[in-house]
């Protein structure tokens, strides 16, 4: 497939930059820099990996300005002049591939390791709904400080060759709080008025000019709306905007809305569930007003077409790409040729966010097993053998496809009439269909490698006599935990699977036994598809949703739209609480301090995990020499896991 987007190529100037194309790489937090903030060589290659991939501008994620108020460890520095030479070769091999890098500086302030802002107020830990960070207030001398920090990273990032810096004024970080009325009560010179609101940020961008020369690219990141009451607006927005322009920044970066308090929004353009596609009505207002190239965050929308069309009608002057980046590096090279059925497409599971932001990680991808693992191409096997890869779930086709780019003479089998595996009822529930992108991505690469894909087909050890493989790659995935408790096989028990697959309709009255990821989707699903009297969800944890990305959970509980709803609707949960039998009328349940009570019931969910399905592995060991198990089939885990140890086992083989 061919489609030439001609708009993603139109001419355009950045300073004294023409930059190659429309498809920029979005700043996002990676954490491959050393304990102390140095570049290292798994930094470099993850950025090397985007530029050799066709991006039209590289830009790093937070550099800190200031070592003692990083946002997270580890976070690259470039506060002395020790981090130099590191940032130096960063900028030598993006540059090896004509593509301009921005160095993106910023202060972590009431998010840091040592929490500071504008006044002193309050603010919700990122990811951790209802636990709040109470910063210090900043003095003036401090502010001042700070201000200089931001201008010699600057100029030490003009020394080592970057093209330009981008000052981080989003997402609730330091220059946002001063620039924010709900964070910032002030009553100096960098507070009060907007123009005091403004102050800091116009001192540094001028400051950098000054100091860094007319041709120094400079770009500032700024939010429309932080959804926060008190908060900022556009109006404010607008009128700072224009008062950057005239301190002399080169492009205006639009952030999603929100901050980290309100990205879990559904009204937030953040990429997720629920919330819309793109901002390029938001670009076309700000392209309204300034003279400047006005660019912005892919925000979930990731297709291509719609891109080129922003780009032909003036709407937008760049679209910078994070996520999507991630799950391929590549993706921009592929738009511009126009192979856009290559392009592996992000599948907003959140494994990116949780993995590089909120977890104590090193940045992953869940679709691309070389993300933050130095991107290393899949490389020729010596010698040729045959692969008999069985479960075209996640792990089998990411499998197959690694073992075919490796050289092997692959066949897939699958007992289901369709890939996916449990990813494609993992992408059943509300707004979770983009998960099936990768499968439908996968299922393509490996027809296009020539792997046998054989549906309806369920793999025996006849088969395996059959085929004679050298290899077997067992994928078979996992089932539906039943538990055996009385009145499992009453008529009127299901599982999630059935539910969400509308092979069975549910009742006036039901419960759902598990409250993880699972359970709260399938309950979620049920309280937006039914009309029902009660919904009750029963978990024998004390927390809920324990395997559940945060964002996801806040998405789910802290939304307006979508919570108080399903109360409403007499939707009630239960922890630390036992499943003890099934009745026809019921359930039987044995809460905290050994309550048992029944609960009415005419439909019951199970939801209760899974159990990996491995049972030909026992055959095969007598048969075959190199067997390797993947995935599910092990045990139930994300699609994270089955990807990257498929890619592991079949890289290695």
């Amino acid at each position: 497939m061919n489609n030439k987007l001609n708009g993603l190529t139109k001419p355009l100037r950045l300073g004294r930059l023409n930059v190659k194309n429309r498809i920029w790489n979005s700043p996002l937090w990676t954490r491959t820099a050393s304990a102390e903030g140095e570049v290292t060589e798994r930094t470099i290659a993850h950025y090397v990996a985007r530029a050799k991939g066709g991006t039209g501008v590289i830009s790093t994620e937070g550099v800190a300005v200031d070592g003692r108020h990083t946002w997270v460890e580890p976070q690259m520095r470039l506060d002395h002049n020790r981090f130099a030479p590191g940032h130096r070769r960063l900028v030598e091999e993006v540059h090896m591939y004509n593509v301009p890098i921005i160095c993106q500086l910023h202060h972590a302030g009431m998010f840091g390791n040592d929490p500071v802002s504008p006044s002193g107020i309050p603010c919700q830990d990122m990811g951790k709904i209802g636990q709040f960070i109470e910063p210090r207030e900043l003095t003036t001398k401090e502010v001042e400080e700070i201000r200089d920090m931001f201008i010699a990273a600057a100029e030490r990032a003009h020394e080592v060759g970057y093209d330009g810096v981008e000052l981080h004024g989003s997402t609730a970080y330091l220059l946002e709080q001063f620039y924010s009325p709900h964070n910032n009560k002030r009553t100096d010179k960098y507070g009060g008025s907007l123009q005091g609101r403004m102050q800091l940020a116009l001192e540094i961008v001028r400051g950098i000019r000054a100091n860094c020369g007319p041709h120094f690219v400079i770009g500032y990141t700024v939010v429309d709306c932080d959804m926060i009451e008190g908060g900022i607006t556009r109006e404010q927005t607008t009128v700072f905007a224009k008062e950057l322009e005239r301190a002399g920044i080169n492009y205006l970066d639009l952030q999603t809305d929100g901050t980290y308090e309100t990205f879990h929004l559904v009204t937030a353009s953040a990429g997720y569930r629920r919330q819309p596609l793109g901002q390029f009505d938001k670009t076309e207002y700000y392209k309204s007003i300034l003279n400047i190239p006005v660019v912005t965050r892919g925000a979930g929308q990731y297709n291509p077409i719609e891109w080129n069309e922003a780009f032909e009608n003036d709407r937008a002057d760049a679209v910078r790409l994070g996520k999507q980046m991630l799950a391929d590096p590549d993706v921009a090279g592929k738009a511009v040729r126009g192979d856009l059925e290559d392009i592996r497409s992000c599948i907003k599971c959140g494994n990116c966010l949780f993995s590089g932001e909120i977890s104590n990680w090193q940045l992953s991808c869940a679709v691309n097993s070389g993300c933050g693992r130095m991107d290393k191409p899949v490389t020729p096997a010596l010698v040729s053998k045959n692969v008999l890869v069985i479960g075209a779930g996640p792990a089998g086709l990411e499998a197959a496809r690694v073992a075919a780019l490796r050289g092997h003479s692959v066949t897939l089998v699958e007992k289901q009439e369709k890939v996916g595996g449990n990813l494609y009822i993992a992408s059943l529930p509300v707004s979770k269909d983009d998960l099936m992108k990768f499968a439908i991505w996968a299922e393509k690469q490996c027809e296009k490698l020539g792997v046998t894909i054989k549906l309806n087909t369920e793999a025996t050890a006849e088969m395996v006599d059959e085929l004679k493989p050298d290899v077997v790659i067992v994928a078979s995935g996992s089932n539906p935990l039943v538990p055996p408790i009385k009145g499992v096989d009453m008529p009127h028990v299901v599982t999630a699977e059935d539910v969400l697959q509308g092979k069975v309709k549910v009742g006036n009255n039901v419960v759902v036994a598990g409250a993880g990821e699972v359970g709260l989707e399938t309950a979620d699903s049920i309280m937006e598809n039914y009309e029902i009297q009660n919904l009750t969800v029963v978990e024998m944890q004390k927390e809920v949703g324990a395997d559940m990305s945060p964002l996801d959970k806040a998405m789910l509980f802290h939304n307006d739209s979508v919570f108080p709803k399903h109360m409403r609707n007499g939707l009630k949960i239960v922890t630390e609480t036992k499943l003890q039998e099934i009745t026809e009328k019921g359930v039987r349940i044995c809460g905290k301090n050994w309550n048992e009570y029944e609960v009415e019931a005419d439909t019951v969910v199970l939801a209760l995990g899974y159990v990996a399905n491995n049972k030909i592995v026992e055959s095969l060991n007598e048969k075959v020499s190199e067997v390797y198990v993947v995935g599910d089939a092990v045990r139930a885990r994300k699609i994270a896991d089955a990807v990257y140890q498929a890619n592991y086992f079949a890289s290695r083989i």
